[in-house]
């Protein structure tokens, strides 16, 4: 068959080779040759069709495909290529072959959209989405023959879409959440009705402490799942075993089990990821790195957390971590990981709102709550108070009609009575209002005539109305006439129609400076029904558009101050509302500014609309009660106004005020105030309360001379038109028109009076904003009459004080502007006369004289002296030579001064030859290095002193030129000796550089030397042979020690010329340095330990850490290196300063000791220590030594201001010693790390509960070793301590007898090659003694023989075995103990906590 005809490319041409070359013979096709023309013209169509097509023939299903295909097919073409589908593809098999009968049965096509299978790839499967086309192929006898079957991938459209639905779904429930914990729920409904690429999800909240430094999470908490409830009431998720480990609590403050280290790559097609391994969910690592965490799970399946941040005020902080799941048939390509992020960003939205509902919520229910506890505060307070007043006012009453009128005593009791009566008006109107908000109000309503009734209520204001120059109308139609338009009887409340009608005439008195005010009463019908309208309006200063929607609101006051008074507490018009409520009527208020208000009450005929059981009908006993109420109300409301009748005096209200104008300016006119009082400071008293007022200007007339006025603007008006300003302003803060604040700022702003003492009078205890807007003090009301004095005096000596000082610093500014002045001169370069005469001229401004000029010390030509600066007014005086001043040059050199360093000199009364007449003089001679070069006079009237200060001036001008000169000189010297200095270093440099290279050249030659020697050494040679093959390398490892210790003296002068000062861990580097020599002292068997007291040491210290490094390192490396066995013990102790220079407690002295067992060093050389160090030559053949390293250590130590010393003795070892000096840091910081790190032994073995016995068995030969692991455990264990095995067992057994328990809770035992048999029989009696329950640590040499040596004793004895290698030291003790679980067995939660702290 040839089908190739129109096809070029090669891959087609490859499948159709595969078509050509099979024997289809054997198949239920038959050969080629018996194939229909029908058949191949469809194999032709398929080869060349660009989708992916497959044809299935025969019951087998024969598998046959186009090129399309063959590339979805990958690794498994053309191996399936013309073979039966259910080999080929068996997983599929099932379902192709019911659609081929399907269509062999029906002889129809079909079609399937967006037919979902798993495709197998190599290493996953692979969710596939695709729309298909299955058609039959028929014989040309109409017979069946197969199926044709196209594909189009749909996958990508089907995951958009799904994907899609998922984000609107939680768009769509966006704002539905009213708290964290149900945004949490409506995000997992979401995702459980999405669940095809979230296949589970969880999300934890984050509960954070708000710190200075930002907010610190500190637990989370699972609050919603995908998954269902197993136990409800509990909520107890059913979470998968496939799933980590899922804590509904995380404690974040702690540190995590896991180290969150192991990660996985998996690769996939298009995407590679790394997956992080671990046995719970790693919430720690999100929250400490900020970021999305791909993680696997237990079956191999994926997840991400991803952390959620929402807004909180500015800032934006971690609330929560959601984990989703990964569909296991995607990979998680970008566009995967995209659509995870939008979810991200609609969880985040979702949570924040949320949370703020919640937050809102929370604020509504607290504002509710106070709001009831006010409410029910108010009553009780009130009638708290009711009592004492009752007391007050009836003895007070009878103490005013006994009193004379006349005397000063009756006024002052009439002040008490009226304010006790003001006080008393507060009380009722608080009580009435708590009683209506929280429903207790009882009225009585009563048959009232309502126009008669007004008529008196109004009438009350007349005498008022009168006294402040008030048109008052009362507008009130005959009460019989009112009667009959009404037609219907009135029924109303006395006392609240009382309080209605007095509220508001008293507010209409209290902001109505002029004009008029009515009081109208009407009848109005509307909606065929009377309504009797009560009408009070005024011509006052009116209530601001912004205010009147909020006019009514209970403690809501208006923004004017442009009233009568400023007092009140904002519950009046509110109270009006509420009583017009209880009469079923309404208030309504239409008002203008500086045009005035009207307020108009409604009220209904009848009492239909009234509550029944509070309507009474008994007349006679409603007029008593009225009478009996009436008088006290009236005298509650009337007595307010006596203060505005006190200023009736009307102020022009269009003064615009401009604060600039307080000064002495030609504005003030002829009629200023003058005082006659010169003696007494003048007061500016600003009260608008007239009985304060009066009481403060009795009170500090006896000492001050007092001003009054009634509030600010009438301050700033006296201010301006007053000849002195006062000496203290005490001011009211609350006041009309310009309060005490506004009246603050005006004075500080201006220049004249910023500067005057400003007191503030305050009723709020919490009331200190004053001193934020520049009040010298503030007092609260009621205050001390003593103290208010003490303190009016006490400002103003310091205002006194102040402006004095104030004068100094300006004087002492211009001097130092001066002095700098002339230094800045002077540096620049510029000519010192004219630098001279530019100071000359500063000077006369500050210093009060009549004349200043300087003249030459320097002669000209013709041996006389030249002035060269000269004061601005003084005559002129030639420029050439002046003969007459020689006489008083040379008196100025020649006579006995004052100052004989700065050549001052003060002459009370001299004659001056210049101006033929007497003067007083000062002067001063100016020297440069040394010489004379010009002098300073300054004349004034005969027989006037000088000041100390000018004196002072002219000695720091003379001392100002001649510093600049000397600095001038030393910067000189300064550039010459860097200069020097710079090429020594330079030379420095080229010689360390030089020792370098020798250094590294040397190592070269010598490498291949020792390298030819040691392979000598496994070569048959004769002894002398060996003998000279030794001494030769011997010889070349001397040579190689000497070319090591080159670097060291390079070293030594870097570190002198370099110090680097800091803060470091001083334990940290003591234990550092020694666990770098473990593995070369275990290979030499030698045991090496550090021995300290954690609890004296300081754990921060201040120092060069580098140098005292370095020291250790050499001092280590050395005793290591000449002890062939034995031991090596390193002391740290704190050495007593008390006999030192040094006093500062800030600075400690260590002493840290290293002592030996080696060969020792020969007393010739240590006396010569200084020039020259050496091992002793008899044991060259062994160990050999330059002494650099000890020179080097011995000059770093004293660098530091420490000392060095050695004791040794040949064959016996070397004991080295020195001092270091550290700083310690501040207490602050010492105290935060020493109660967390110093003592972490104790603290973490001091807190151990969960084991009742507290003692450790140790045994080890070395009596120095065993104190150094004593240490580690000291007051918090007994330690028995043994150097043989048989003591140990023998203590063992009898303490187990004595207290019939087991005696040990851990044993450490050491171990060697030599002692394994005694150690295994001796673990094994142990371990019979304690039951099996005492924990074996062997104490093991840092090599591999002895990490071998613990491996085999541990596989042969089994149990509760753990090991530790030498060195041992506290913080290797403590993290092995946590490495190997040991908290498991003896340390409780708490302490676990404490040391991960």
């Amino acid at each position: 068959m040839s089908t190739n005809d129109g096809i070029n490319k090669q891959d087609e041409i490859k499948v159709i080779d595969l078509l050509n070359s099979r024997d289809w013979s054997s198949t239920c096709l038959g050969s080629q040759d018996s194939w229909e023309p029908s058949f191949k013209n469809t194999l032709n169509i398929c080869f060349h069709s660009e989708f992916p097509t497959t044809i299935f023939c025969g019951p087998d299903l024969i598998y046959i495909y186009n090129q399309a295909n063959a590339r979805r097919l990958k690794s498994k073409h053309p191996k399936v290529f013309g073979r039966p589908f259910s080999e080929t593809h068996p997983e599929y098999f099932d379902h192709e072959k019911s659609r081929y009968e399907l269509i062999k049965s029906t002889r129809k096509g079909i079609f399937e959209k967006d037919l979902r299978f798993i495709q197998h790839n190599a290493d996953y499967l692979e969710e596939v989405y695709m729309n298909r086309t299955m058609t039959p192929i028929f014989k040309e006898d109409g017979t069946f023959w197969g199926v044709v079957n196209m594909l189009y991938f749909t996958t990508h459209k089907v995951l958009a879409e799904r994907r899609i639905k998922t984000l609107s779904d939680l768009a769509n429930h966006i704002n539905d959440a009213d708290s964290l914990e149900s945004a949490c729920h409506i995000i997992m409904k979401s995702f459980r009705e999405n669940d095809k690429d979230i296949p589970f999800a969880l999300i934890y909240l984050i509960d954070s402490d708000k710190l200075i430094s930002g907010f610190q999470p500190r637990v989370a908490h699972l609050i919603s799942t995908t998954f269902n409830y197993k136990d409800l009431y509990n909520k107890n998720w059913d979470i998968p075993d496939n799933l980590l480990d899922t804590p509904k609590t995380i404690n974040l403050i702690e540190n995590p089990d896991e180290s969150y280290d192991l990660y996985i790559e998996v690769n996939r097609t298009t995407a590679n990821h790394l997956f992080l391994k671990c046995k719970s969910w790693p919430i720690h690592l999100v929250v400490k790195e900020d970021k999305d965490i791909k993680v696997l799970l237990k079956d191999g399946s994926q997840a991400m957390l991803f952390p959620i941040k929402t807004s909180y005020g500015s800032e934006s902080i971690l609330s929560s971590v959601l984990i989703c799941g990964i569909n296991p048939n995607r990979e998680l390509d970008n566009d995967y990981i995209n659509f995870l992020r939008s979810v991200v960003t609609y969880v985040s939205t979702t949570i924040t709102n949320g949370k703020i509902r919640e937050e809102e919520r929370k604020q509504v229910e607290m504002l509710a709550n106070l709001n009831h506890h006010k409410l029910m505060f108010f009553p009780n307070i009130s009638r708290e108070l009711l009592t004492p007043l009752t007391l007050i006012l009836s003895p007070l009453d009878e103490a005013i009609n006994l009193c004379m009128k006349e005397t000063i005593m009756h006024s002052h009791l009439q002040i008490v009575q009226r304010n006790t009566h003001r006080l008393l008006k507060l009380v009722n109107n608080l009580l009435q209002f708590s009683n209506i908000e929280c429903g207790q109000l009882e009225a009585h309503y009563c048959e009232t005539d309502m126009a008669q009734f007004t008529q008196e209520l109004a009438s009350d204001f007349n005498s008022m109305a009168e006294k402040l120059g008030l048109d008052y109308i009362i507008d009130i139609p005959d009460s019989e006439k009112f009667k009959q338009a009404l037609e219907n009887d009135v029924y109303l409340d006395h006392e609240m129609f009382e309080t209605i009608v007095y509220n508001l005439c008293s507010n209409a008195f209290k902001n109505t400076w002029s004009g008029q005010i009515k009081v109208r009463l009407y009848i109005e019908n509307k909606n065929e029904k009377n309504t009797i309208i009560l009408e009070v309006s005024d011509t006052g200063v009116g209530i601001p558009e912004d205010d009147l929607i909020n006019i009514f609101q209970r403690f809501y006051r208006t923004k004017s101050q442009q009233s009568r008074s400023y007092e009140g507490t904002g519950i009046g018009l509110a109270l009006v509302k509420e009583l017009i409520t209880y009469h079923g009527g309404e208030i309504s208020v239409i008002s203008k500014v500086g045009q005035g208000t009207t307020f108009k009450c409604q009220f209904l005929a009848g009492f239909k609309h009234l509550p029944k059981n509070q309507v009474y009908f008994n007349k006679k006993n409603n007029e008593l009660n009225q009478e009996r109420h009436l008088y006290t109300k009236k005298q509650l409301y009337l007595e307010e106004g006596l203060q505005w009748i006190q200023r009736n005096k009307s102020i022009n209200k269009n003064f615009m005020l401009n604060p600039g104008s307080i000064d002495d300016s030609d504005n003030v006119e002829n009629s200023k105030i003058s005082s006659n009082m010169i003696k007494k400071h003048k007061i500016l008293l600003v009260e608008d309360n007239f009985d304060m007022r009066n009481h403060l200007e009795e009170l500090l007339r006896k000492e001050f001379e007092v001003y009054s006025v009634y509030n600010g603007y009438d301050a700033i008006i006296f201010l301006t038109k007053s000849n002195e300003l006062p000496d203290l302003i005490l001011s009211d803060v609350m006041m009309p028109n310009i309060n005490g604040y506004a009246l603050l700022n005006m004075l500080r702003f201006n220049t004249i009076t910023r500067l005057i003492p400003f007191i503030l009078l305050t009723a709020r205890a919490d009331e200190n904003l004053g001193l934020d807007y520049g009040a010298d003090d503030y007092l609260v009301k009621p205050f001390n009459s003593r103290e208010l004095i003490a303190r009016i005096h006490t400002n103003i000596k310091l205002s006194q004080l102040r402006n004095q000082l104030i004068f100094q610093q300006c004087k002492q500014e211009e001097i130092k502007q001066l002095l700098t002045s002339i230094s800045s001169n002077i540096l620049s370069g510029q000519d010192l006369d004219e630098i001279l005469s530019e100071a000359i001229k500063d000077v006369y401004q500050i210093l009060p004289c009549d004349r200043v000029f300087a003249i030459s010390y320097e002669p000209s030509e013709f041996k006389n002296y030249t002035i060269i600066a000269l004061s601005e007014d003084s005559e002129a005086i030639s420029d050439t030579k002046l003969g007459q001043l020689e006489a008083t040059v040379n008196q100025l050199e020649s006579s006995d001064y004052e100052d004989k360093e700065f050549k001052i000199e003060v002459l009370p009364n001299t004659y001056c030859v210049d101006i033929c007449k007497q003067v007083s003089m000062l002067s001063v001679m100016i020297k440069i290095h040394d010489k004379p070069w010009a002098g300073i006079k300054a004349h004034r009237s005969p027989n006037t002193s000088w000041s100390d200060s000018e004196i002072k001036l002219f000695r720091q001008i003379s001392i100002q030129i001649n510093l600049v000169f000397d600095y001038i000189a030393l910067l000189e010297e300064k550039l010459l000796n860097e200069s020097r200095l710079k090429f020594i270093k330079t030379n420095a440099k080229i010689k360390n550089m030089i020792l370098s290279n020798m250094s590294h050249e040397l190592r070269t030659p010598l490498g291949t030397i020792m390298s030819i020697c040691s392979s000598f050494e496994n070569e048959v040679l004769t002894v002398q042979q060996k003998e000279l093959n030794k001494i030769l390398l011997h010889a070349s490892e001397v040579v190689l020690s000497t070319i090591n210790d080159i670097p060291n003296i390079v070293n030594i002068e870097e570190y002198q010329s370099a110090s680097v000062n800091r803060v470091f861990d001083l334990l940290d580097l003591f234990e550092n340095a020694i666990e770098i020599f473990g593995e070369k002292a275990g290979n030499k068997e030698i045991e090496l330990a550090l021995n300290y007291n954690s609890d004296t040491l300081p754990k921060y210290v201040k120092s060069d850490p580098e140098r005292l490094r370095l020291v250790l390192m050499n001092l280590l490396s050395n005793s290591i290196k000449f002890t062939k066995k034995g031991e090596v013990i390193m002391k740290v102790l704190l050495k007593s300063s008390s006999n030192e220079s040094v006093k500062d407690k800030n600075f400690i002295k260590l002493l840290i000791i290293l002592s030996d067992t080696g060969i020792g060093i020969n007393s010739e050389f240590i006396n010569n220590w200084k020039s020259n160090l050496k091992v002793d030559e008899l044991k060259i053949l062994q160990q050999d030594g330059t002494g650099f390293g000890l020179l080097a250590c011995k000059q770093l130590v004293e660098i530091n201001g420490g000392e060095m010393k050695i004791e040794s003795q040949l064959g016996k070892g070397s004991k080295f010693w020195f001092t270091w000096n550290v700083e310690i840091v501040q207490a602050s910081y010492a105290q935060k790390t020493s109660k967390h790190f110093i003592n972490s032994s104790k603290i973490l073995f001091d807190r151990l509960t969960n084991h009742s016995l507290k003692r450790i068995l140790l045994i080890h030969p070395f009596k120095n070793i065993r104190d150094a692991i004593t240490s580690c455990f000291k007051d918090c264990f007994n330690i028995d301590l043994f150097d043989k095995y048989n003591e140990g067992i023998e203590i063992a057994k009898y303490n187990k007898e004595l207290y019939n328990r087991a005696p040990y809770s851990m044993a450490f035992i050491n171990i060697d090659e030599n002692n394994t048999d005694e150690v295994v029989k001796i673990t094994l009696k142990l371990r019979e003694i304690h039951d099996n329950d005492l924990l074996i640590i062997f104490i093991a040499f840092s090599n591999s023989n002895g990490r071998a040596l613990v491996k085999k004793l541990i596989k042969k004895i089994g149990g509760k075995i753990t090991s530790i290698f030498k060195p041992i030291t506290l913080k290797k003790l403590l993290s092995h103990y946590f490495q190997n679980n040991i908290e498991e067995i003896i340390i409780n939660e708490e302490t676990l906590n404490i040391f991960k702290q």
